[in-house]
């Protein structure tokens, strides 16, 4: 089962002195139990990095309790073994749930334990329904599948989805009264849901559907974004992750209708003093505190650095958001665009030993893969297509498979007929941890690009069944010295 992408904000922390905890409690029974925990998780801060959880044991007979201290309206996640269900708790809730363990979203039930609480439990099981209906639904989903239609198939799902969602929440707020809260929250998080699909549309599909080239819209399809209401912000809409992913893209759309790629030196700093002038009041310090996370995921510790200075001094953010931010650099200081690329040794079908020292002059796109595993084999048929298209350039595309064994990879690339173009290797066994811990890999396939002096130039490249990807890479030729070339005190 899918679960809702959750986020708590704390947000009226920068409005307000700090609220009083009070918790909201959860009691209840599930059939159908075994020995796991019932998990509740949540975020604390916008800036977070993990989860915080909180667990308790299910009684012999089914029954257990659960509280959360709160000091405003908050979303979490309750999880049983592998079901998991999206609950919303204000201060002082008090609410009796029943369902199966093995089918939570199907099956609960909330159950107000007094008059005061009936609109906490309308708003949780109006969730439920929604769940079932459209979130662990996949034909209202973007993907896998409804991504791959053209703008208007596209334009057309998104309005009957959210026409669908809209009657959904008018005929629950009218079967039992939500709280202003839950209302407001429930009325941005539809809107926002298809604000944030409609602008990353064009972006998202070139992501996703293999070998097709970017798509072109129509001139007045982002004219959306004029509607009264959308931007430059709702701060009802604050609780909603779909709200805050939707304002962060629209800051990188904003910097790619301005002139400035994605691949740029001064992409990031741009979309930092973008934010800082379109954005207002408690989502400012959220998003410009995401764009900073963003610019140390991507390996950019040098801007990420003079950007943290001046959100510790101007954005007006509570130290513990700062103090989050200045641990996350530090973390990940030791793989960043210009330091040298970790080593990686490589052997080809024939038994020859590579290094990265071996393409020094050239610009490595080096790609960690798997040859088991279905991701993996999507991306190998571009490969022929990516360096015929390079043919000429000072560019060599590297495919490092980290099978282990790496029997199945050797028979399918030495008995490939015709062989597979680039360069076929496979890393040693005794080295796979050590390269997935150097390379920060927690999935497959991925690729960094190394520049020709051996530095790290790009941890997110896009893959191989990206058309784009061929002119990321003839921009790349050469572009290290431009990094170089920033000033610090210029960003």
């Amino acid at each position: 089962m899918k679960a809702l992408s959750l986020w708590l904000t704390s947000l009226t922390l920068l409005a307000a002195p700090v609220a009083a905890q009070t918790p909201a409690q959860l009691h209840g029974h599930l059939a159908n139990t075994g020995t796991e925990k019932l998990l509740l998780s949540w975020w604390s801060q916008p800036l977070a990095t993990h989860e915080q959880q909180r667990a308790v044991h299910v009684e012999a007979n089914g029954d257990f309790n659960l509280s959360l201290p709160v000091t405003q309206p908050t979303l979490a996640q309750l999880s049983y073994g592998d079901e998991e269900m999206t609950i919303f708790l204000e201060p002082g809730d008090a609410l009796e749930l029943r369902g199966d363990a093995a089918d939570l979203v199907a099956t609960s039930k909330f159950d107000a334990r007094d008059a005061a609480n009936r609109p906490a439990a309308a708003a949780n099981n109006y969730l439920q329904e929604l769940s079932q209906k459209f979130i662990n639904n996949d034909d209202y989903q973007v993907l896998p599948e409804n991504i791959k239609l053209g703008e208007k198939g596209f334009l057309d799902f998104l309005n009957y989805r959210r026409d669908r969602e809209q009657q959904l929440l008018k005929q629950a707020s009218r079967h039992g009264r939500f709280s202003p809260a839950f209302q407001a929250y429930a009325e941005a998080d539809i809107a926002y849901t298809y604000a944030e699909d409609r602008l990353t549309y064009v972006d998202l599909r070139e992501q996703t559907v293999a070998g097709q080239p970017r798509i072109e819209v129509a001139p007045d399809y982002y004219d959306f974004l004029k509607e009264p209401g959308l931007l430059p912000g709702n701060e009802l809409a604050v609780p909603s992750q779909h709200y805050q992913d939707f304002l962060l893209d629209y800051v990188h759309y904003q910097a790619r209708t301005t002139g400035h790629k994605a691949t740029a030196p001064d992409y990031y700093p741009v979309c930092y003093e973008l934010a800082d002038r379109l954005l207002q009041a408690q989502a400012r310090p959220v998003v410009l505190g995401r764009i900073v996370l963003e610019t140390i995921r991507q390996g950019h510790i040098a801007h990420a650095q003079a950007m943290l200075t001046t959100y510790a001094a101007t954005a007006h953010a509570p130290a513990g958001w700062v103090a989050l931010l200045r641990s996350d650099l530090a973390d990940n200081q030791s793989l960043s665009i210009g330091s040298v690329a970790p080593p990686v040794s490589l052997r080809t079908t024939d038994g020859q030993a590579l290094t990265l020292a071996d393409f020094k002059g050239k610009l490595v796109y080096l790609l960690f893969w798997d040859s088991r595993f279905p991701a993996g084999q999507r991306e190998l048929p571009y490969v022929k297509e990516l360096t015929t298209a390079l043919a000429g350039q000072p560019i060599v595309v590297v495919m490092a498979a980290l099978d282990e064994p790496p029997t199945a990879w050797h028979q399918k690339i030495a008995k490939a007929r015709p062989p597979y173009t680039g360069v076929q290797a496979h890393v040693p066994a005794n080295q796979v941890d050590a390269l997935r811990q150097a390379y920060g890999i927690q999935r497959l396939p991925t690729a960094v690009v190394i520049a020709e002096d051996g530095t790290l130039l790009d941890l997110h490249p896009r893959l191989l069944s990206s058309r784009a990807l061929q002119d990321d890479l003839k921009a790349a030729v050469g572009r290290a010295a431009a990094y170089r070339a920033v000033a610090l005190n210029k960003l």
